[in-house]
């Protein structure tokens, strides 16, 4: 293992470097559940009456044989693996969007293609005439090609490689710096898009706990994807040139870059001596007690804390000492020795008060849920439930009007919302348990994808 000395050396270097993520059976109606109304509402399809010619060959799946585009006409569209309601959810699509029809059904589902897959949709939810969405633009995954999405494990490494990348092809449209250092020497990256012309100012925080790593590569995606059509791209009327011209977005994509890498690589993702020898001591302090039956590898995979054992979603300085807590370091749960004394939150507060933003969003997993209740005073409170509000919406998440009081406490949103009076949500991506797996990141990025957008003209408009 390397010293800390080096390793500093080397996280400076590495900064210096970069600064400069589908027949089967018929359904009978009343099968079919209220939840899906929105989103998958199956009707009788009289073939007669649809586009099928008369000419149309029925397969032996039971579709007729077509080839055409169709849109989505609904403000969402479930993709499905299987022409079912219960089957798989593959991605979410928008409004508008366009999609290559290879087959009608004869019980209410197209086959189309998505993504070089074959997958369902529900057939009264799409519409042959083309539609011009005055809300957002078709735009080319495969023009999207920095950041991986084929790989279940998003690294620091991975990370290191995309900001550089990204930053070669879009220097001209954002700004990539280090707002501070890990516990373990790791530069914890700000990218910053947007004109200096910005009035305001809006932050997306990922990677907070280790086993969470999937919203740092959904957030890295959502980068690229703002970079790539700076100059193109359009939302709601508004040019993506002009949103970025009047807010002006801050991307910590990764404030936890140890807690990722010992989730990943376990013992080997920490080269402290120091604090390696630590990951050791809590697993067998932990095994003895009787807390765990796994072996240490399978106990890092979980791991939320920071390097040093401080779980950040209670470090913040905000009722910070009646923040539930262990008693001692571990890999979740312990609220540190101070409130605010992490290096990772010292970052992230450094930039946040430097640059006073209007909202703060803190992503995690999961459970597919929009929070906005921490106890703030009325005024906050009213402007982080119009900012929820929009983005489940949009994103078909639920808005939870469960208050997170007692479990603000030392939390960023928590902090946020009472101390700085900044409105901040949580947003819970996904529905399995973290890690998430990979199959979750199309439905979740499908649903993410404009909700930048949408906060940004909400910032012009409000």
């Amino acid at each position: 293992m390397r010293k800390a000395g080096f390793r500093r050396l080397a996280a400076l270097l590495l900064c210096m470097s970069v600064l400069t993520g589908c027949t089967s059976q018929k359904r009978k109606m009343e099968e079919i559940k209220a939840d899906y109304a929105l989103c998958e509402h199956i009707v009788s399809i009289d073939v007669g009456d649809t586009e099928v010619a008369d000419k149309a060959i029925l397969d032996t799946d039971g579709f007729y044989v077509v080839k055409d585009n169709v849109y989505v006409n609904k403000d969402s569209l479930n993709i499905r693996l299987e022409p079912n309601t219960e089957s798989k959810l593959i991605a979410i699509a928008p409004y508008g969007t366009r999609l290559l029809r290879t087959g009608i059904g004869q019980d209410g589902w197209d086959r189309v293609e998505y993504e070089e897959d074959i997958c369902y949709v529900s057939h009264n939810l799409v519409t042959v005439v083309p539609i011009q969405s005055s809300k957002s633009f078709e735009f080319s995954p495969i023009a999207l090609s920095v950041v991986e999405t084929k790989r279940q494990q998003y690294t620091y490494e991975d990370l290191c490689a995309d900001v550089e990348q990204l930053r070669k092809d879009y220097g001209d449209k954002m700004k990539l710096q280090s707002i501070g250092f890990s516990a373990d020497n790791r530069s914890i990256f700000e990218i910053v898009i947007g004109t200096n012309n910005a009035k305001k100012d809006v932050y997306f925080v990922a990677g907070l706990c280790g086993a969470e790593y999937m919203t740092s590569m959904v957030i890295m995606k959502q980068v690229e994807y703002y970079l790539h059509y700076y100059d193109a791209g359009y939302y709601n009327g508004y040019s993506f040139a002009d949103l970025f011209d009047n807010v002006r977005l801050h991307v910590i994509p990764m404030l936890n870059p140890d807690s990722v890498q010992i989730s990943q690589f376990h013992r080997q993702g920490v080269m402290n001596d120091k604090l390696n020898d630590n990951l050791k001591e809590w697993f067998d302090r932990d095994q003895s007690s009787g807390g765990i039956n796994l072996n240490i590898d399978n106990y890092l995979s979980f791991f939320f804390a920071n390097a040093e054992g401080t779980d950040l979603r209670r470090n913040f300085p905000y009722q910070w000492e009646l923040a539930n807590s262990s008693s001692e370091p571990g890999s979740k749960d312990y609220r540190g020795r101070e409130a605010g004394d992490s290096a990772e939150v010292k970052s992230i507060l450094n930039s946040i008060k430097k640059n006073n933003p209007a909202i703060v969003v803190a992503y995690h997993t999961t459970g597919s849920k929009i929070y906005y209740q921490y106890g703030q005073r009325e005024e906050v409170l009213g402007k982080a439930r119009e900012y929820g509000a929009l983005l489940s919406k949009m994103m078909t998440y639920e808005l939870s009007d469960k208050k997170l009081v007692e479990d603000g406490y030392g939390s960023l949103a928590g902090y946020c919302n009472n101390v700085a009076s900044i409105p901040a949500l949580t947003i819970n991506l996904g529905n399995g348990s973290a890690p998430l797996s990979l199959s979750e990141f199309n439905a979740i990025w499908n649903a993410l994808r404009d909700s930048w957008a949408a906060l940004q003209v909400a910032m012009i408009e409000w």
